[in-house]
C-alpha cells in the first residue's frame, strides 16, 4: 500500500490566471485530486484578487480542501510573523507544501518543493524588462534555497537550473507537463473554416517571434496563398514593437488578432487550423504546440533544445530566424495534404505521451518519498 502523504499547493494562481502558471496549476490540482488524495490535498488560494474561475470549472474532488480568503498576498508574510506560523499551519498541517509560482509562501514545518519553469529571463530574449528579470531572479533563488526538491518540466530547463541557479542535480526532479486539458473541450465534429488559416498561440512578446512569422506569412500571400494569420494571446512585454512592424505589413489585412480566447474556444481553434507556427526563441517546455498537436494540428516550431525534446520528429523544425525556412515549411503543409495528414497523425500520437495524470504520479511519487 502506497504511503499516504499530505500535500498543500500554492493555488492562488489557478483562480485567477486562465493562462500559463494558472492553468498549469488548475490541472495539476485536478489530476491530483483524481488519485485519491481528497482530504490529503489542500490548496491554499488566499488572494484579494477576484477569482475568474468558479469552483465548478476546476474539476476537483469535493472532497478536497480549498482554503479560499479575500486577503492581500503582501500581508500573508507579515501575518504569518506575527502569529508565528506557515501556511501549511493554515492547511490543518501537511507533509509536503508545493509552490507553484515563483513566489514563496512563509512555510514553518512541512518539506518545501518548487517548480522552475525555465531560466529565460536570464537571457535577453525580449519577454521582460531588465528590472522584471531581477525581481524574478531574486524570488526564484530564494524559492530554491528552502526547497528540498525543485521540479523541472524539460531536460533542458534541467540543465538551466543547474547551470544558472546552481542546484545540484539530485535536487531536481524532471517532470514534463500535460496538453491533455485540451481534449476536454475538443469538439467531435469540426465545421470547416470559411477561410483557411494558420495559427499561433502565445503572448506577444520578443521571444514569441511572432516578427520572424510575418515574414515568412508575407512570402506565402506574395505566392497567393489563401491563408489567414490568426495571432491568439494577449500582449507582452514590447508587443508594441510588433504592433508597429504589423500596420507596416503588406499583409496586414489577413491577420485576426484575438487577444483573449476562452479555454474553451482554444481547442476548436487549433483543431481548425491548417498549420500551427511556433517560431519561439526560448522555452522551457513549450505548452502550445503540444495542444496543436493533441487536437489535431499540423506543427512547425523553431529548432531549439526545448522544442526538439518535446516535439521530437511529430513537428518541422527550423531555424527560429529563418523567415524563408519558416515559409518554405508552412508551404509544404500548406500545399500537400496528404504531407499535413502524416504530421497530424504523428502529432496525436507525440501528445499522447504528455498527461496531466502522469505529471502528478510523479510529483506525488517524490513528496512520498520527502514525507516522514
Amino acid at each position: 500500500m502506497e504511503r499516504s502523504v499530505r500535500v498543500g499547493l500554492d493555488y492562488r494562481s489557478a483562480l485567477v490566471n486562465r493562462e500559463g502558471i494558472g492553468r498549469t496549476t488548475r490541472e495539476l490540482a485536478r489530476a491530483l485530486s483524481g488519485y485519491g488524495l481528497e482530504d490529503d490535498l489542500r490548496l491554499y488560494a488566499w488572494t484579494l484578487q477576484r477569482a475568474v474561475m468558479p469552483r465548478a470549472e476546476l474539476g476537483l474532488h469535493e472532497d478536497v480542501h480549498l482554503s479560499r480568503v479575500r486577503f492581500p498576498s503582501r500581508w500573508i508574510e507579515p501575518l504569518c510573523r506575527w502569529t508565528r506560523r506557515g501556511v501549511d499551519d493554515y492547511l490543518g498541517g501537511v507533509d509536503v507544501f508545493h509552490h507553484s509560482q515563483p513566489v514563496r509562501l512563509p512555510v514553518r514545518q512541512a518539506a518545501e518543493t518548487c517548480m522552475v519553469y525555465d531560466c529565460i529571463w536570464a537571457r535577453d530574449t525580449g519577454s521582460v524588462s531588465r528590472a522584471a528579470a531581477d525581481a524574478m531572479e531574486q524570488a526564484i533563488r530564494n524559492q530554491i534555497a528552502h526547497a528540498r526538491l525543485v521540479f523541472a518540466p524539460t531536460k533542458t530547463a534541467a540543465r538551466d537550473i543547474e547551470s544558472v541557479l546552481g542546484v545540484d542535480a539530485a535536487r531536481i526532479r524532471i517532470t514534463p507537463l500535460g496538453c491533455d486539458h485540451v481534449l476536454r473541450h475538443l469538439p467531435h465534429e469540426l465545421r470547416a473554416a470559411s477561410t483557411p488559416y494558420i495559427l499561433i498561440v502565445s503572448r506577444v512578446d520578443g521571444r514569441k517571434n511572432h516578427a520572424t512569422l510575418l515574414r515568412a506569412f508575407e512570402q506565402l500571400v506574395a505566392d497567393g496563398l489563401p491563408q489567414r494569420l490568426i495571432i491568439a494571446g494577449p500582449d507582452g512585454h514590447g508587443a508594441e514593437h510588433f504592433a508597429a512592424q504589423l500596420d507596416r505589413s503588406p499583409a496586414r489585412e489577413r491577420v485576426l488578432r484575438l487577444r483573449d480566447v476562452p479555454d474553451a474556444d482554444l481547442p476548436a481553434l487549433y483543431a481548425g487550423a491548417a498549420a500551427f507556427a511556433f517560431p519561439s526563441l526560448d522555452e522551457g517546455f513549450g505548452l502550445p504546440p503540444l495542444e496543436a498537436m493533441a487536437c489535431g494540428a499540423p506543427v512547425v516550431a523553431s529548432d531549439i533544445a526545448c522544442l526538439r525534446e518535446t516535439l521530437g520528429s511529430a513537428a518541422v523544425l527550423v531555424p527560429a530566424l529563418d523567415a524563408d525556412g519558416l515559409a518554405d515549411a508552412l508551404r509544404q503543409i500548406l500545399l500537400h495534404p496528404e504531407y499535413a495528414d502524416e504530421l497530424r497523425a504523428l502529432g496525436r500520437a507525440r501528445a499522447r505521451g504528455y498527461t496531466w495524470r502522469m505529471c502528478a504520479g510523479d510529483m506525488l511519487s517524490a513528496w512520498r518519498e520527502l514525507s516522514p
